[in-house]
């Protein structure tokens, strides 16, 4: 949940661990650093750690590629690859139609001098010597051609694979890494263009927010690789309950949200509590003994997009509902309608 402490609190213990490893103070450092005291990417924080135990050094290199990993970085480089690459496939193919174009034009040369020698009386032996001009000609254009349509279908398999790279390295800057499911980038990404569409096309759109029950209680009492567990059945849980077209999306930390276009309040509720219940009934095993160690719970807050809002007032009151669900006892769905009521609210 938003929290002006709690930020403060991270944003204090990420400017602290820079220091400590001699990390320049840049919003790219920064925002790595910030990320991994929140806890937003498992995947990070196990490398900032091995890095740490291995005790190597955190230099301009190694941090470049943190923040090019985990926050899309790398998208522009690949970016910038593909259309190098494009170009110089098309120069090549350009270079290629040039050549068969001086060929046709000479071929078509030829022709004519022919047809000239041939209206003016030719004998036999020169009539044989230009018709093994022509036939070698002919074969030469043929091959050259032949190459160019090779070197044309060569080209297009090259950029159909160029193409699949870039739109893979896309997915990978938007999903999550540990849950597989949408990161913050892409729950920002889409949120704001449903907002858009559903202020312009007059269409309802709702937003759940949700967070884990005790979260840091489980982490400190059975480690982070079993609350990693907790983050990854909890993203399979949304990816089932929600409808085709929702986007479920990783928010931060143990925070996840869902966006859900074309929906009323009591439709996103209905889904939220369904989430909910569906969270509810799953039980937590330790893969190697086999232990189970329970269940767990979460709270979920809904909001409907209000006429000329935009993003941050919707995200706001879902999280005011969420923090109401949480204050009211946990494991339950509170809408903002029920947030302005909260004498309506069975405890």
């Amino acid at each position: 949940m938003s929290d002006v402490k709690q930020i403060r609190g991270l944003a204090e213990s990420a400017l602290a661990s820079m220091r400590e490893h001699g990390i320049p103070p840049s919003p790219e450092n920064f925002q790595v650093w910030f990320h991994y005291h929140a806890g937003t990417y498992g995947d990070l924080n196990r490398l900032i750690d091995t890095l740490a135990t291995d005790k190597k050094p955190f230099d301009a290199a190694s941090n470049e590629a943190l923040y090019a990993r985990f926050f899309g970085g790398d998208t522009q480089s690949m970016t910038l690859s593909t259309a190098a690459s494009t170009e110089k496939i098309l120069q090549e193919v350009l270079a290629q139609i040039g050549l068969a174009n001086k060929d046709a034009a000479a071929y078509a040369s030829l022709l004519q001098e022919s047809s000239g020698r041939l209206e003016g009386g030719m004998t036999a032996q020169s009539l044989a010597a230009m018709i093994s001009t022509l036939l070698t000609e002919t074969q030469q254009v043929q091959a050259r051609n032949a190459a160019l349509e090779s070197r044309l279908t060569t080209s297009s398999e090259e950029v159909s694979v160029l193409r699949r790279d870039l739109e893979a390295m896309q997915r990978d800057a938007q999903t999550d890494g540990l849950t597989g499911i949408a990161n913050r980038k892409r729950f920002d990404m889409v949120l704001r263009s449903a907002v858009h569409d559903a202020q312009d096309f007059g269409r309802p759109l709702c937003l759940i927010m949700a967070d884990i029950d005790h979260f840091k209680k489980f982490n400190d009492l059975y480690g982070h690789q079993m609350g990693d567990q907790v983050l990854k059945l909890v993203a399979r849980s949304l990816k089932d309950c929600v409808r085709t077209g929702d986007l479920p999306a990783r928010f931060g930390g143990e925070e996840f949200s869902v966006v859900l276009p074309n929906s009323t309040l009591a439709e996103a509720a209905e889904i939220a509590d369904r989430i909910r219940q569906t969270i509810a009934t799953r039980r937590i095993v330790r893969r190697d003994s086999k232990v189970e160690l329970g269940g767990i719970t979460l709270c979920a807050g809904v909001a409907l997009l209000q006429p000329g809002e935009g993003v941050g007032p919707l995200i706001d009151r879902a999280d005011e509902a969420l923090y109401i669900a949480k204050r009211s006892g946990r494991n339950r769905v509170i809408t903002e309608e029920q947030a302005r009521d909260p004498d309506a609210i069975t405890l």
